[in-house]
């Protein structure tokens, strides 16, 4: 713990000699202080739109369960563990910071651009963080749909451990997550394929940018 809590201090205080690091750190922590403040309205807001119903052959085939606290044990502990494991990493952990905004900011655009009604048989997911930070306590949100955040965390979990043997515990966590959030119904099976496309994506687009 000793050595953990040095390394942060060294890499830290070397990484913010440089104004570069300064500037883009700032700048993502305000990129990403800016969704709470607005996220409660804009999901308002989807939540009472009109969408489209798609016809979830998958989903047909599975019974409809309440798994949530399964999904927020895998989710939560996972991305406790990451923070833990880049924390220690400035450069790794701006990455992966300006990384989640991209994500982020995607993901929005794409639940406005795309109006889904949610899957039948839906069971109601009630996550305690989001519903402080971002959703708010008014309307419960189940049109946040296309594409899947709880996965797109999981796979900035998979993609960011440093150590192979960590990521194949990922991997598998990431697949009883899939699974799990089909099971509950909160998600279309094409919400939950695609968050890994773009997810990745985003990462890389960001590595690029960083020129890391």
């Amino acid at each position: 713990m000793k050595s953990y809590i040095q390394s942060v201090r060294t890499n830290w205080s070397k990484a913010w000699e440089e104004s570069a690091f300064r500037w883009k750190f700032v700048s993502a922590l305000l990129v990403f202080m800016l969704f709470p403040w607005k996220a409660d309205d804009y999901f308002q807001w989807i939540q009472m739109r009109e969408g489209m119903l798609i016809q979830d052959i998958i989903l047909a085939h599975i019974p409809a369960f309440n798994v949530s606290y399964p999904i927020f044990s895998i989710i939560y502990c996972s991305v406790i563990y990451l923070l833990i494991r880049l924390i220690p990493h400035p450069n790794t952990f701006l990455w992966f910071a300006w990384a989640f905004n991209l994500e982020t900011l995607i993901r929005l655009s794409c639940i406005y651009l795309i109006p889904l009604n949610p899957p039948i048989n839906l069971v109601d997911l009630h996550d305690p963080l989001a519903e402080i930070f971002i959703y708010g306590e008014n309307l419960a949100i189940t049109k946040d749909l296309f594409f899947s955040g709880h996965t797109a965390t999981m796979v900035f979990v998979c993609f960011f451990l440093p150590k192979n043997q960590e990521k194949k515990w990922a991997y598998v966590l990431t697949l009883i997550l899939m699974a799990l959030l089909l099971v509950q119904h909160v998600h279309y099976t094409m919400d939950v394929i695609a968050a890994p496309i773009v997810t990745i994506g985003a990462i890389y687009l960001v590595k690029k940018w960083l020129k890391i």
